[in-house]
């Protein structure tokens, strides 16, 4: 039997290792018999060993235009092309998102009468305002939700990562068919530290202090500026270090590294559960997510949590149970929560094991991507 040719969409690629990315990771890793898979990405600068080069489509991105780190897709003939040739050759089009070489892949499936799923990962407007001087917000809110709702509904299927986002777009003019695939986690992978002393040494980090750690993109949206006051707000922060596992603007990092002297930036790396265990508690400040894989990651290490109370993470992490809370703009409480949480090994230890037995028990790709080909495969 012939496989389907998969074509696998995204406006994210290697080096700027992301939770898209690493659910493509997954996905391809699980999926590679049951599918002839091929990418269509945006060409970073770096060409990956794990993907054959003849399988991925490279888009050409511009030098000036970039959002939140990401460079954008830069408007061309050429790559016009590129993109419809991609399209017109495969099956089944599994769109990422969340921007202009994902939304150019729905029109072209569309228009060639292709399958089109897309997996709703991020509202591309709420990120969009968050670059946007206030006075744009709203219009340019308002314009990108427009253009996003009208585009999914040219989608065969939406699949999102938990329930209330089912209700969220259809109150939004979504009208797909719209499918909850969880995201998940590698807990063979992340597991909890068995030596926090020698994981520390090992990553060459102090083993003397307490590691405050934080995964993800070092920008606007990822509210890391909070992060970085709340750590200054610490007493005695010389027993203390920030540890950022991964990459913003040079610019940006650079700043970091002048203004907080207990601060590691690793930028983006491919050994993020190394990092984990490393860390002895782990910090979500981010202003906008769905699900936050880099939480469940850390949850999965068996890390106790200060998260803000956005998309999914409100709903799977229990005050008190299994992590903590804090607000979104509030660097004074999430110091206070740090502090409370470094002093108490307890503490720690009793929110960090219902943190692993959570993401075991509720978070497994293989139940997901099982799901998730059997509606490719339809």
């Amino acid at each position: 039997m012939t496989k389907k040719r998969l074509l696998i969409v995204a406006d994210t690629f290697y080096p700027k290792v992301d939770g898209i990315l690493k659910f493509i990771e997954e996905f391809s890793r699980r999926s590679k018999e049951d599918f002839d898979l091929h990418y269509l990405v945006p060409d970073l600068g770096e060409q990956t060993s794990e993907i054959p080069l003849h399988k991925i489509t490279f888009v050409k991105v511009s030098p000036l235009i970039s959002l939140s780190g990401y460079k954008s897709m830069r408007f061309s003939r050429s790559n016009l092309l590129s993109i419809k040739n991609a399209i017109k050759e495969a099956d089944v089009i599994f769109i990422q998102g969340p921007a202009l070489i994902s939304y150019l892949s729905i029109y072209y499936a569309r228009h060639y009468q292709k399958k089109a799923i897309f997996y709703h990962h991020i509202f591309l407007w709420e990120l969009f305002e968050k670059f946007a001087p206030p006075i744009l917000h709203k219009s340019l809110n308002f314009i990108i939700r427009k253009i996003s709702i009208f585009l999914y509904n040219r989608c065969d299927e939406i699949l999102v990562p938990y329930h209330e986002l089912v209700r969220e777009l259809e109150m939004l003019g979504v009208n797909r068919k719209i499918v909850v695939a969880r995201l998940g986690v590698d807990i063979e992978l992340f597991y909890p530290s068995l030596n926090k002393r020698l994981d520390k040494q090992r990553l060459k980090l102090d083993h003397h202090k307490k590691i405050i750690g934080y995964v993800g993109r070092i920008s606007k949206e990822k509210n890391i500026d909070l992060l970085i006051a709340a750590f200054k707000k610490l007493r005695h922060k010389e027993n203390y270090q920030l540890l950022l596992v991964g990459g913003g603007s040079r610019e940006k990092e650079e700043e970091i590294r002048q203004d907080v002297k207990n601060c590691t930036i690793t930028g983006f790396v491919n050994n993020v559960h190394e990092y984990l265990r490393g860390m002895d508690i782990f910090i979500m400040p981010s202003l906008t997510e769905t699900t936050s894989l880099a939480t469940l990651e850390a949850m999965a290490t068996g890390l106790p949590v200060i998260a803000t109370k956005v998309g999914f993470i409100k709903n799977y992490i229990i005050k008190d149970h299994n992590g903590l809370f804090f607000p979104k703009n509030n660097p004074s409480v999430l110091a206070v929560k740090m502090e409370k949480l470094l002093a108490s090994h307890d503490l720690r230890e009793n929110l960090g094991k219902n943190a692993r037995k959570t993401v075991a028990y509720s978070f497994s790709w293989e139940r997901s991507i099982n799901r998730i080909k059997r509606i490719l495969q339809g």
